[in-house]
């Protein structure tokens, strides 16, 4: 049985309000559009429906980040594209990832605080304005900006349309997704997968509920 092709991990990056969910969910569609398999991972719905029981310690953000880029790995070696719009504040977190998945995309979403401040989309700031909340990102928690992203965008600005046109033509320059109409190459060897904590047992039960899922 010929290897089937990994799928590449777009992870978007940047502060709340810069667009990384509105972008991601254009890349999504541009994918699906070309008949590709794709899964959108947006750390608000993973969260909720994986990891409930997290705060927002700097602990838990490691552990929910963590989860994250292990299930896009999974993912991704079913050639499913996975698209991933989380902050993930330290590099730490998202270097975590490109180590793990084969085909990391970093997608770096920036826009002025004081602009994120303004758009504001799910209120989180004016809540920290109130002083309701203390854990919000480049406020009361250091964000580490990429230092080497392959796709940097900044909203302030760029369109919605020409972030997602951005990041496709990243996407076709690196050949992990080929252009409408371009035929695909032989697949590329697996290369050996990094220890990700995980034991065979919880691997397994993840992929099998996978294949519950459709994706495996």
């Amino acid at each position: 049985m010929p290897q089937r092709e990994k799928g590449a991990v777009i992870w978007f990056t940047g502060l709340a309000g810069s667009g990384k969910s509105t972008i991601a969910s254009g890349v999504v569609q541009r994918l699906a559009d070309m008949g590709l398999d794709v899964e959108n991972l947006d750390a608000d719905i993973v969260r909720a429906n994986l990891s409930p029981n997290l705060g927002f310690s700097l602990e838990a953000r490691d552990e929910n980040t963590k989860r994250l880029a292990w299930l896009a790995q999974l993912l991704s070696k079913y050639g499913v594209n996975v698209v991933i719009a989380a902050v993930a504040t330290l590099r730490y977190f998202r270097d975590r990832a490109r180590q793990w998945c084969e085909k990391f995309v970093e997608v770096y979403v920036d826009a002025p605080l004081e602009v994120c401040m303004q758009r504001d989309p799910k209120g989180l700031y004016a809540r920290a304005a109130r002083g309701e909340v203390h854990d919000v990102d480049g406020i009361h928690i250091p964000y580490e900006e990429p230092l080497n992203p392959e796709v940097h965008l900044r909203t302030d600005q760029m369109s919605i349309e020409e972030c997602v046109e951005a990041v496709m033509n990243k996407l076709f320059e690196l050949g992990y997704v080929n252009p409408p109409g371009a035929q695909s190459g032989d697949s590329p060897p697996a290369s050996a997968s990094s220890d990700d904590g995980y034991t065979d047992d919880e691997r397994r039960k993840v992929e099998e509920r996978l294949r519950g899922l459709g994706y495996v």
